[in-house]
């Protein structure tokens, strides 16, 4: 009898953790703040979305994808961080090539002393978030992808089940003109679970195809010609949708995608 009560609490248990494993979660993503010591507009946008989506009750986490701040001055940077730890969930960074400051010859070493790394792995639910640089080496190249991130991606991946869905985070969109060797990086993508790459740079939301894989880039957290700024909510179930959420507005659905396992 009690092997049998043992069991029954075993299953139990496993039937709760698979159905939390399953269960539809959403996250917000942020791109191309752009924070700046003389235009302090990018300041307030940002502010704004921070209290949009702490307003929020089920947003797990957030991304920021890049263009962090303006110019890749050390105080822009400090600043973009102490208004992203207002948060009141966890976010993940990654650098664009406005956060590169070229000026001074420091490349990402300042984003990676403000933020602690230019990368990131985590897994939430069933799913892979992994981020990394795509910039350009200098201010007039093209963006690339080094190899040693592209070491470290296969690495991290290789890590996991290859079954295991994944969500890969870059700046740059993978076109060519955009980042030269990004077939490079899709030749390793391919061999795993890879659902899409989240993309900012362009400041709209498109969804584009990167040799079969779908490639969603986000509008900025920036107002523009528009009252307000906004930012992306992502939900995963066994479908993906993505929705812009403009600040004090209704979310408006503009993407959905399947997520069919391998």
């Amino acid at each position: 009898m009690k092997k049998l009560h043992v069991f029954i609490v075993v299953y139990l248990v496993l039937v709760q953790l698979v159905a939390l494993a399953s269960k539809p979660f959403r996250f917000a993503l942020f791109t191309d703040t752009h924070i700046s010591t003389t235009n302090l507009i990018p300041t307030e946008d940002l502010r704004n979305a921070i209290s949009d989506v702490n307003s929020l009750q089920n947003i797990d986490f957030v991304l920021v994808d890049g263009d962090v701040s303006n110019s890749g001055d050390t105080t822009s940077l400090i600043e973009a961080k102490r208004l992203l730890k207002t948060l009141k969930m966890p976010f993940y960074v990654v650098p664009g090539n406005h956060d590169f400051h070229w000026n001074t010859g420091g490349g990402s070493a300042d984003f990676i002393r403000v933020f602690g790394a230019d990368k990131f792995i985590f897994t939430h639910k069933k799913f892979i978030f992994a981020g990394f640089t795509t910039v350009p080496l200098n201010n007039e190249a093209k963006a690339i992808i080094q190899q040693a991130d592209i070491d470290w991606i296969k690495k991290s991946l290789k890590k996991t089940s290859k079954k295991k869905p994944a969500f890969i985070v870059t700046h740059y969109p993978l076109l060519t003109g955009d980042v030269e060797n990004w077939k490079e990086l899709t030749d390793v993508l391919h061999k795993f679970n890879v659902k899409a790459l989240l993309n900012g740079h362009y400041h709209r939301n498109v969804l584009l195809n990167y040799d079969g894989i779908p490639g969603i880039v986000n509008r900025s957290t920036q107002r523009a010609k528009n009252p307000v700024g906004g930012y992306s909510i992502y939900t995963v179930s066994d479908s993906l949708t993505v929705s812009e959420k403009r600040i004090g507005e209704a979310e408006d659905v503009w993407l959905k995608l399947p997520l069919n396992s391998k």
